[in-house]
């Protein structure tokens, strides 16, 4: 059973776990209100769609969202099938559209769409209207991002969560919801609105999948709900790429009195929609982003598997090749793996040990050393002997000099400054021997601060009785 097919979920699948009904598949995307995951419902083979929200939300937007896609049977709106409250989570399952959104889709291409996809896009995205606004609804979110395609090339209307319902009492809105770049007028003027809102988002809508971008989107959002009121309607930034038809249908989109706004069914009577198709129109399009798609998820895979891979995991892919050495009975075993090559020699010596020894030695240095053999030893061993709290021989013996409590601030200063020092030396010493180097530093550098502290006291102190003595004057005053 395909997921069209696929009406709504059995009373009995909606008692149990929803683990027990679905296999996530993978990962979507994050929405509004939570993250998406694409899943196999068991029973029927047929893929969907699972929005998982978490419920510290706005569980009311939610509840809103499901009350109109649960009244929604349109083949160009995303179909609900059931909910689940799952720990702290609810699980709203869903139609499943594998291309994806029309954002999505200029996104991974790089490219904008021709009037050709545009139209067609265009027209589903118009029935899909013409059905909500019939049965008194308001989408009051259209964009590329909430158009969603399938495979087969046919577009739903989806994310429903700032939908409003219109009844026969309550017949506007007044409450600014959407998206400001695609928001009309009257929405941001807060004087009431009705359907022919989503009519205004449509003409922008079609100016971003010409574009691939709404108008003011270059500029802050907060400026743009002043500027769509006040300024012309929009339109296209180059008129001479586009024909006259498309040029017409937005503009007849953009009508800044909702009065003289064009319905849904109105448009799809319109010139430019005749240039639709049908869903074949999009098979080339779809195809590339979801080929696109694809690479990126796998090239991301990869990314990840070397980023978690280890040197042990280098270690065990290394090629054993054992040899014998001409000049000596030893076994020779050359590990080559992409770490280097790697010589372990099996001696016979008094300590009984396996001697391990690197061919790359020579050969490499590592980057923080070249700074340090830039230096000669010349430069370094004047610079030692000028710096007054330390002294490094060539042999790399470090010493400690005695300095006064009371040294001038500025003085100090410059005595520990860094200097250009040959240290060079450090690459040939063991573990052991560095650490015991850098645990005599440590405690000079403990050393330095101590002073450095018991210095600024004794020159904050007296700036401190000033200040004192000043305050007690002017209390006795």
């Amino acid at each position: 059973m395909s997921a069209s097919n696929l009406k709504m979920l059995s009373e009995e699948s909606l008692t149990r776990q929803p683990e027990e009904v679905f296999d996530i598949i993978c990962k979507l995307g994050e929405g509004a209100y939570g993250s998406v995951y694409k899943a196999l419902h068991k029973e029927s083979d047929s893929v969907v769609a699972i929005k998982q929200v978490p419920l510290d939300t706005d569980l009311h937007e939610i509840i809103k969202e499901i009350s109109i896609m649960q009244q929604c049977d349109s083949p160009y709106v995303v179909r609900y099938y059931g909910s689940y409250f799952k720990n702290t989570d609810l699980w709203i399952i869903m139609e499943y559209c594998g291309a994806g959104s029309v954002s999505d889709i200029i996104r991974l291409r790089k490219k904008t769409l021709t009037e050709c996809e545009i139209a067609t896009i265009l027209s589903d995205a118009l029935k899909g209207l013409e059905y909500l606004h019939s049965n008194r609804k308001i989408h009051r979110d259209i964009k590329a991002g909430n158009i969603l395609l399938n495979t087969d090339g046919h577009a739903k209307l989806a994310d429903f969560g700032v939908a409003g319902q219109l009844t026969e009492t309550i017949s506007k809105r007044n409450t600014v919801i959407g998206s400001p770049f695609w928001m009309a007028p009257e929405i941001i003027l807060e004087i009431g609105y009705d359907c022919v809102a989503d009519i205004w988002s449509i003409g922008i809508t079609a100016l971003e999948m010409a574009e691939g971008k709404p108008p003011y989107a270059d500029i802050h959002p907060m400026r743009a709900v002043f500027m769509i009121p006040t300024k012309p309607p929009p339109s296209f930034r180059d008129p001479d790429r586009w024909s006259a038809e498309f040029i017409d249908f937005v503009s007849v989109c953009l009508v800044k009195n909702p009065c003289d706004r064009a319905s849904a069914t109105d448009l799809i009577q319109h010139l430019f929609l005749q240039k639709s198709g049908g869903a074949q129109a999009l098979a080339q399009m779809i195809s590339e982003a979801c080929d696109i798609r694809k690479n990126q998820n796998y090239s991301r895979v990869l990314l990840h598997g070397q980023h978690k891979k280890t040197v042990a995991d280098a270690d065990a892919e290394a090629t054993l090749v054992p040899s014998k050495t001409p000049s000596q009975s030893a076994t020779m075993v050359t590990l080559q793996s992409d770490l280097g090559t790697m010589v372990v020699i099996n001696s016979d010596d008094e300590d009984g040990e396996r001697t391990i020894k690197s061919e790359e030695t020579k050969k490499y240095k590592p980057l923080f050393l070249e700074h340090f053999d830039q230096a000669e030893s010349e430069q370094g061993s004047k610079d030692a002997a000028a710096h007054p709290n330390f002294a490094v021989s060539s042999s790399g013996a470090i010493a400690q000099q005695s300095q006064s409590n009371l040294e001038p601030l500025d003085v100090k200063l410059q005595r520990i400054k860094p200097v250009n020092t040959n240290f060079s030396f450090l690459k040939d010493l063991s573990y052991e021997e560095l650490k015991e180097r850098f645990d005599l530093l440590d405690t000079a550098m403990e050393k330095e601060i101590e002073e450095l502290h018991t210095h600024y006291i004794l020159k904050k102190q007296p700036v401190e009785n000033v200040i004192h003595n000043k305050r007690e004057r002017n209390r006795n005053f």
